[in-house]
């Protein structure tokens, strides 16, 4: 051997054996770990108070023995309020001694306090104050009536109205299918003491009639507490409630505000504007407020009254731009008025505005509360949902039981707005006897890995041991604090429809489950519920994105966007979604392809642009062909042999590595590879112990798989750290 060759020889050796150092030394360090996987590794064995559940519960007449209980079952805190008293809720003085124990039982041992703010529910009564001496702050509606005339010439109509003001009564002419059309004639002034008295004119007509008055039979009021409830679109009223009940906590023990209390927990608000009673009320309704018509004229530039009759009739061409924009103004004005308000004064006060609201499940209970949920949920600074049952009912989801649609559009919003923390209510409806432990850990994981990651419950205080509670608590604080942190990572944003269900919603005089009454706006529903259910059970996680979120332009953070049976949208979202094709995002329309013009403007520009956008797009009838056009579009983030749809994941993105949460919602363990769209040392982290180990990686294509079981009703953490 030459000399060169002996030299070039002794070369390799040593490059070989400094190659293998180095590679020791990384995987020293992934073992080691360090930045923020290893920060989560420490945490994850025992999470803090913050991430624990909170009971919404405290027995004030034994407060230091209530706290020792809350310590002995690993609680994060409590949630509760001033309890009231002879001198009233929030003034008795015996009463706030009750709350301020309560608060020092709690602080003495590191816990957290949450005020619930109100005594009852829904939140917005103080009590009942707010009204007090203001009967013109309480909820209003227009509750509408129609008569369809037939003069052969000109004819006399007396027609009794609904009780209350007539705000706008007019003639409008009827074609011979029963649609109007062109200029009504404004009867109002004809009205007088309840009765229309009138003369139309030879023709067809259908006379409408909208009367204001208060919103309270049959609504959510007189079923929580029988006292009426307050106008969440009135910036009076709220600011009212605000200095009632936030002020007085403040000017109490402001002291304890960003320190040991945390929170302020607002329940179930709402427009009213649906029935929630099973007798058929006499009228339909849709919420009102004095200042509405200003409102919705700075927003569209018109007269609300040539959009209130097509709410309940088709008006033709104009029937869905009316429906959308009365519908976005009231969204905007409850999210304004009484949400934004109060989140800015939490803000100013150091503690954070959470809570949850009122019948999520469905889009149409959505138009009937609030118009569309996300104005409100953006001003949440812990947005949240109740889950008040626990079997599978509630995760498998109905336009009842919501599925996991409800916790997803939380999550999203949370997403949307940059909001790390939400919140569930849960397990009111749960009993011992029929529930054990690990059907309410099932149910947080199912809740946490759709992107819930805090808790509070009801109705479960004593009915298990303390071991049990330290079960929950510490996988729930395990589960939390690591997805709490990092970023969401998802291929796909979902549509959320709300324009489609505004174009068929009529409001209904029945309670608002009786979907049958709104047959395409259900059909709507149905489908963005199904196809939600589709992609998670195929392990494809998603946001939602509201239409204002695609205009302004957050569709840049996905590679698809699947639109579920969306029939209507706004020119400028059509034009997003060309920008976003034109990028190379991906589209799959399922059932119908978007038609109708939702904004004022040519119909047919926006037909031509659809006709354009048609061939770029990806079109699926069934949901048993989502997922192959799914795979046509991007390589999944998780795949999972054998096939399970009983897998759920979420995936967050950490300064050096990735964390997956694999969830099993089926009743037995799941032994299966899963292959991961991740690089890195491969871990496990269980949160049902809070120990972490390696595991082999098989690496392929950039990607990892990793052979894991995950029990069942349970979740495991796949990490990967770099």
């Amino acid at each position: 051997m030459s000399s060169y060759q002996l030299s070039a020889f002794s070369f390799q050796q040593a490059a070989r054996a400094m190659i293998a150092l180095v590679l020791l030394a990384v995987m020293a360090a992934g073992a080691e770990g360090s930045g923020l996987v290893k920060q989560l590794r420490e945490q994850f064995a025992k999470p803090g108070a913050s991430y624990r559940a909170l009971p919404m519960d405290f027995d004030m007449e034994h407060p230091d023995q209530f706290g020792a209980s809350l310590a002995a079952g690993d609680w994060g805190g409590a949630l509760f309020s001033h309890p009231g008293g002879p001198g009233g809720y929030l003034i008795d003085q015996d009463g706030w001694k009750k709350f301020d124990s309560a608060v020092e039982a709690c602080k003495s041992r590191g816990l957290d306090v949450w005020i619930y703010d109100e005594a009852g529910y829904p939140s917005g009564r103080a009590g009942g104050q707010t009204l007090q001496g203001h009967p013109e702050y309480e909820a209003r509606g227009l509750f509408y009536a129609s008569k369809d005339v037939a003069a052969k010439s000109d004819q006399q109509v007396e027609w009794k109205l609904p009780e209350g003001t007539p705000y706008y009564i007019a003639a409008c002419p009827l074609t011979l299918v029963g649609t109007i059309y062109g200029e009504p004639i404004d009867l109002t002034a004809d009205a007088k003491d309840g009765v229309l008295h009138a003369t139309v004119k030879q023709g067809d007509w259908r006379i409408v009639a909208f009367v204001e008055n208060r919103l309270y039979a049959g609504t959510h009021a007189p079923i929580t507490g029988g006292a009426p409830y307050v106008n969440v679109m009135d910036p009076d009223a709220v600011k009212r409630f605000i200095e009632l009940t936030h002020q007085r906590y403040y000017e109490h023990c402001g002291a304890e505000f960003g320190k040991t209390i945390r929170a302020f927990f607002n329940d179930e608000a709402s427009l009213q504007g649906g029935y929630l009673t099973n007798e058929t009320q006499p009228y339909p309704v849709v919420a009102w407020y004095h200042g509405l018509p200003d409102m919705f004229k700075a927003r569209t530039g018109y007269d609300i009254r040539k959009a209130l009759p097509a709410l309940f009739s088709d008006a033709g061409g104009d029937t869905v731009r009316y429906r959308c924009d009365f519908y976005d103004t009231i969204s905007h004005a409850v999210a304004d008025a009484y949400f934004k308000q109060i989140r800015q004064w939490c803000e100013a006060h150091q503690v954070a505005s959470t809570g949850h609201l009122l019948w999520e499940e469905s889009l149409l209970y959505h138009a009937s509360f609030y118009g569309s949920v996300f104005p409100s949920l953006a001003e949440f600074d812990w947005p949240g949902i109740d889950v008040l049952g626990c079997g599978r009912q509630c995760t498998s989801g109905s336009h009842i039981e919501g599925g996991p649609v409800t916790p997803k559009l939380i999550s999203s919003a949370a997403h949307l707005y940059g909001k790390p923390r939400t919140m569930s209510e849960s397990f009111c409806f749960v009993k011992k006897s029929e529930t054990p432990m690990r059907e309410l850990i099932g149910q947080v994981a199912w809740q946490w890995v759709l992107g819930i990651n805090s808790l509070t419950v009801l109705s479960i205080w004593g009915q298990y041991d303390d071991a049990e509670f330290r079960q929950l608590n510490d996988f729930t604080g395990r589960v939390g604090s690591v997805l709490t942190n990092g970023e969401f990572v998802a291929d796909a944003a979902v549509l959320y429809p709300m324009a489609s269900v505004w174009a068929d919603f009529v409001p209904t005089n029945r309670h608002v489950s009786y979907v049958g009454d709104q047959p395409k706006a259900r059909d709507v529903d149905t489908a963005w519920r199904e196809v939600s259910r589709e992609l998670l059970a195929c392990q494809r996680d998603f946001d939602y994105l509201d239409e204002d979120a695609i205009c302004s332009g957050r569709l840049k953070g996905y590679r698809i966007l699947v639109l579920p049976h969306a029939t209507v949208l706004r020119m400028a979202t059509l034009k997003r979604i060309e920008e976003f094709v034109d990028a190379g995002g991906k589209v799959i329309t399922h059932q119908t392809v978007p038609s109708i013009r939702e904004d004022a403007g040519s119909a047919e520009e926006f037909s031509d642009m659809v006709e354009r956008l048609l061939p770029k797009f990806t079109h699926v009838e069934t949901l048993r062909s989502l997922d192959a056009a799914m795979a046509k579009c991007v390589k999944p983030d998780l795949a999972v042999s054998p096939r399970n749809r009983e897998i759920y994941y979420q995936h967050r993105k950490l300064d050096n590595g990735d964390a997956y949460f694999v969830v099993n919602n089926g009743d037995k363990p799941f032994a299966g590879k899963f292959t991961f769209r991740a690089t890195g040392n491969a871990q496990i982290w269980d949160p049902l112990t809070g120990k972490t180990a390696s595991v082999p990686a098989r690496i392929a294509d950039g990607a990892r798989t990793v052979e894991v079981t995950v029990p069942g009703l349970s979740g495991v953490f796949v990490v990967f750290e770099r």
